[in-house]
């Protein structure tokens, strides 16, 4: 990246988009903890991260959690109503991305156009930035695994996991780059794996589950960062 920075508040947030656009800079929201494969040859670029309030869980008089956009969900899941995200990958904004966190959203609190919002209309545009959410207890979520490359099989498909197992891929390795050995689903860098290792090996377990099995894997896990001019 070329530069980083971190803000605090929405009026943090307001006045580092204001900034940016007088500077013609490209931003690229990018969460901690965030899953995601790292392009070769690194990010171009602001990478931005919602610390602060912006990470913050406020409980509300109507069983609902106030969720900054910055913050880790699996803690979460200790809460009553919340235990679907135990196991839950990165933070608020990673699961709005990925879209698997809707039916838990009364409400979502964003940055777009010149001024921050609160709306109903919980798909993310790309031309916006979450903020923070409303979220319900008790909601039935499919929240991925950290590190699963591949979206699960729509329909009444195999978990990732079995079918993984099916086409005898535990512990595929690439380099650093590696299936894991009790849940192949999960990627995970050995600690030498370059981008080129990781997506290596990526494209060979789409290649090898296709043809033991005839289907064709979705990734999961983009490039950090979906960048643009907000």
């Amino acid at each position: 990246m070329e530069q980083w920075v971190e803000v605090r508040d929405e009026a943090e947030l307001i006045a580092l988009i204001k900034r940016a656009r007088a500077e013609r800079w490209v931003v690229r929201p990018i969460p901690a903890f965030h899953d995601a494969l790292p392009p070769e040859g690194g990010l171009v670029g602001l990478a931005l991260r919602l610390g602060g309030e912006l990470e913050g869980v406020e409980p509300q008089p109507d069983g609902t959690l106030r969720v900054g956009a910055g913050a880790v969900l699996a803690p979460i899941g200790l809460r009553d109503g919340f235990h679907a995200l135990l196991a839950a990958p990165g933070t608020l904004g990673d699961a709005w991305e990925e879209g698997w966190i809707q039916p838990a959203l009364a409400r979502v609190r964003r940055f777009r156009g010149r001024g921050i919002e609160d709306v109903d209309d919980v798909q993310p545009d790309g031309k916006s930035v979450l903020v923070s959410a409303l979220l319900r207890p008790h909601a039935r979520l499919s929240a991925p695994r950290a590190g699963q490359a591949f979206l699960e099989v729509r329909g009444r498909g195999p978990r990732m996991r079995d079918l993984l197992f099916k086409a005898r891929l535990p512990g595929l390795r690439v380099h650093g780059a590696t299936l894991g050995e009790v849940d192949p689903a999960v990627l995970a860098n050995r600690g030498d794996a370059t981008p080129r290792h990781l997506r290596t090996l990526v494209s060979a377990v789409r290649e090898r589950v296709h043809a033991a099995t005839g289907i064709q894997l979705e990734e999961r896990l983009g490039a950090a960062g979906r960048g643009g001019r907000l």
